[in-house]
């Protein structure tokens, strides 16, 4: 892999749970309101609404990249620190295998139709499946099919 930075950044990720992340990283994908943004080492200053999607902690010192099915919050990047405040995280670290594959089980059958994935709101949401459904390829729960 071709790396387009050196050096490292830190980054934490809160949500209104409690500290999810925290961490020196290389590179850093989020999912903007307006697209997705990158993240390297000496980004400029930056505020930024965040939308769902994945979000993609890379080059993570002292372990693996990190994968966070982020719904909503802000971004704030300021001299080499990264600070995600989010409404609602997903992520399948620290997740027993049986208990994770059933998360994705539950989010194919909404995509095919047979089930239902019940928001906030009540309803079903398919996009929020294959976004499950994506962050298990990515985090290693499926394999690639």
């Amino acid at each position: 892999m071709v790396r387009l930075s050196t050096g490292t950044f830190r980054c934490v990720l809160l949500t209104p749970a409690g500290k999810l992340l925290d961490c020196k990283a290389g590179a850093l994908v989020l999912p903007a309101h307006d697209g997705f943004r990158g993240v390297l080492r000496n980004h400029a200053p930056m505020l930024c609404k965040l939308a769902g999607g994945i979000m993609q902690v890379k080059d993570i010192v002292g372990r693996d990249d990190a994968f966070f099915l982020v719904d909503g919050g802000f971004a704030r990047i300021s001299e080499n620190f990264v600070t995600i405040l989010a409404h609602e995280v997903t992520t399948f670290e620290g997740m027993e295998r049986e208990q994770a594959e059933k998360i994705v089980s539950e989010a194919r059958s909404v995509l095919v139709g047979d089930a239902y994935i019940r928001t906030q709101t009540g309803t079903a949401d398919a996009a929020r499946a294959a976004q499950l459904v994506k962050l298990a390829r990515l985090s290693s729960i499926l394999s690639n099919e």
